[in-house]
C-alpha cells in the first residue's frame, strides 16, 4: 500500500515537472515579459535594434528625469536641451566615466511667469488633474536673430489671466548669454493670442488646451511663426473659431520678435501640432484631423485650410459598426463630420499633401536634410502619438505628391522630433497619466549590428 502511494506521488511530481517544463518552453516570452514588468522601473540607458527600409536603426532611451505632460526638446550642434510641460530645464549629456550613458542635468534658469499655480488653483476643483496636466510649455525654439548679438531661446505656453480668469497661448524670449553654462537673461512676452478663452469655450470637453498647438520656427531674421489651434471651438463642440479672422485661433500667426506686431498667416486649422521650415523655406505643417483625417500641409501664405468646414477625417462615431446610419436630429449620416461643405474633397480650400484615413495621432515633424542617413535626405519624417510610429515620406517637390511612405515603429507615444547636427535623431515621448510614467528622449542612430 505504501509503495503505491509512493509510486502515485513521484508519478504526480514527474507530470508536474513535465507541464511546467513545457509550459515554460512554449511561453518563454511571455515569461521574460512578465520579467521584465516585475523589474525595478529603472529604464535609463536601453538600447534597441530595429530594421527599416535603408538602415537597421539603434534606438536609445533615455528616461526623463522629472514626470510631465507636454514640454520640448531643442539642440545646439550636438547638445540636447529638454524642457518639461512644468518649466524645468536639463541638458542631456554624456556620462563623463562612461560614454554609451547618458546624464540629465538640471539647469538653474527663471522661469516665466505663466501663472499655471493660479490656475490650477482656481480651476482644479470643476477640471481635476487635467487642470494641472494640460497647462503648461507647448514647444522650445532655440534660434539665430541678427537683431540679437546671441542666441535667443524662445518658449510657447498658455497663459493664465487670474483677473478676468481667463487664458490663452503667449510667447515669451529670452537671451542666451552664455552657451557653455546656458545663462539666459530676463523673460519678455513677446506675444499673447487675441480673445482671452473661458474654461467653459466648450462643454465637452472643457479647457481643450490638448488641442493648443504652440508650435514655433524661424521664419526669417525678425519674424517667426506660431501654430494656435481651435481649443475645440469648431462648430459642433462651440463657437467657430478657425474660419473667423477677428480672432487668433485655428490659425498660423506670424510674429514680429522685435516690434511684437502679428499677422495671421494661414487659417482654417484644427489643431496644428507641427511646423517646419526646410532650407529652400518650403513651410510645412502636421495637423489633428477630427476622427482620421490627420493632415501634413504644405503652408501658403492667406491660405485657408478649410477646418471645420472641410476634412477628410468623419465623426468620432465614425468607427463605431452598431452605431446608426444616420443622425435624425439634422438628417445626416452619423458617419461623417457634421458640419463637412467639401463633402470630403476639400473641395474649393487648400488641399493636405496627405491625409491619413485611420487615427494616425500626429504630432511635429522634420525634414531630414543631413547626409547621417544619406537615403533619407530631404524626406519628410512625422511622429506620432497615438500609432506610436514614424512616418517618412518620400516627396516630390516640383508636383507636391507623395511618392513613398514608411512606417517606422517606435512603440512610444511622440511628442517632439528633432536632428542633431551629427545627423542622428532624437525624440521625445509623451508620458501618460500615471506618475511614475516618465517621458523618455529617444536617440536614433544607425546600428552597427
Amino acid at each position: 500500500m505504501l509503495n503505491k502511494k509512493i509510486f502515485i506521488f513521484l508519478f504526480l511530481w514527474f507530470l508536474t515537472v513535465l507541464i511546467t517544463i513545457v509550459w515554460t518552453f512554449e511561453n518563454s516570452d511571455k515569461v521574460q515579459a512578465l520579467k521584465d514588468k516585475l523589474k525595478p522601473d529603472k529604464i535609463l540607458d536601453q538600447d534597441k535594434i530595429i530594421n527599416t527600409a535603408y538602415y537597421p536603426l539603434n534606438l536609445k532611451k533615455i528616461k526623463t528625469p522629472v514626470y510631465s505632460k507636454y514640454g520640448g526638446i531643442e539642440t545646439i550642434g550636438e547638445k540636447i536641451y529638454y524642457i518639461s510641460g512644468d518649466l524645468d530645464f536639463f541638458q542631456l549629456q554624456k556620462n563623463i566615466d562612461d560614454q554609451s550613458k547618458y546624464d540629465f542635468i538640471s539647469l538653474s534658469l527663471n522661469k516665466i511667469n505663466n501663472n499655471k499655480d493660479k490656475f490650477v488653483q482656481q480651476n482644479e476643483p470643476i477640471l481635476g488633474n487635467k487642470a494641472r496636466l494640460f497647462f503648461g510649455v507647448k514647444d522650445v525654439l532655440i534660434e539665430e536673430f541678427k537683431s540679437f548679438e546671441n542666441k535667443v531661446l524662445l518658449i510657447s505656453s498658455l497663459n493664465y489671466n487670474n483677473d478676468k480668469d481667463c487664458y490663452n497661448l503667449a510667447v515669451y524670449l529670452s537671451e542666451i548669454l552664455n552657451e557653455d553654462i546656458l545663462k539666459i537673461s530676463v523673460w519678455k512676452k513677446i506675444f499673447t493670442s487675441e480673445m482671452c478663452l473661458s474654461i467653459n469655450l466648450t462643454k465637452k470637453p472643457k479647457f481643450a488646451a490638448a488641442s493648443a498647438g504652440g508650435r514655433i520656427v524661424k521664419l526669417d531674421d525678425e519674424n517667426i511663426l506660431l501654430s494656435i489651434g481651435d481649443f475645440y471651438a469648431d462648430g459642433v463642440n462651440g463657437p467657430i473659431l478657425s474660419q473667423d479672422l477677428d480672432n487668433d485661433y485655428g490659425k498660423i500667426l506670424k510674429i514680429n520678435i522685435n516690434n511684437k506686431e502679428h499677422e495671421i498667416f494661414s487659417y482654417g486649422h484644427r489643431n496644428p501640432q507641427g511646423l517646419y521650415i526646410d532650407k529652400n523655406n518650403n513651410i510645412f505643417s502636421t495637423e489633428h484631423g477630427p476622427r482620421g483625417g490627420d493632415e501634413v500641409n504644405l503652408i501658403k501664405k492667406d491660405n485657408n485650410y478649410g477646418w471645420p468646414y472641410a476634412t477628410f477625417g468623419t465623426n468620432y462615431n465614425s468607427y463605431n459598426a452598431y452605431k446608426k446610419e444616420v443622425d435624425k436630429s439634422n438628417n445626416k449620416s452619423s458617419r461623417v463630420w457634421p458640419i463637412d461643405k467639401s463633402n470630403n474633397t476639400h473641395n474649393n480650400y487648400a488641399k493636405p499633401i496627405f491625409s491619413w484615413g485611420n487615427s494616425f495621432g500626429v504630432s511635429n515633424l522634420i525634414v531630414y536634410e543631413n547626409e547621417y542617413f544619406k537615403k533619407w535626405n530631404k524626406n519628410i519624417i512625422v511622429s506620432s502619438l497615438a500609432s506610436q510610429k514614424l512616418a517618412r515620406f518620400v516627396y516630390n517637390y516640383k508636383n507636391n505628391s507623395v511618392l513613398y511612405l514608411e512606417y517606422i515603429p517606435i512603440n512610444k507615444r511622440i511628442r517632439d522630433i528633432s536632428v542633431l547636427d551629427n545627423g542622428s535623431i532624437v525624440l521625445l515621448t509623451d508620458t501618460g497619466e500615471n506618475i511614475e510614467d516618465h517621458a523618455e528622449i529617444i536617440l536614433i542612430s544607425k546600428s552597427k549590428n
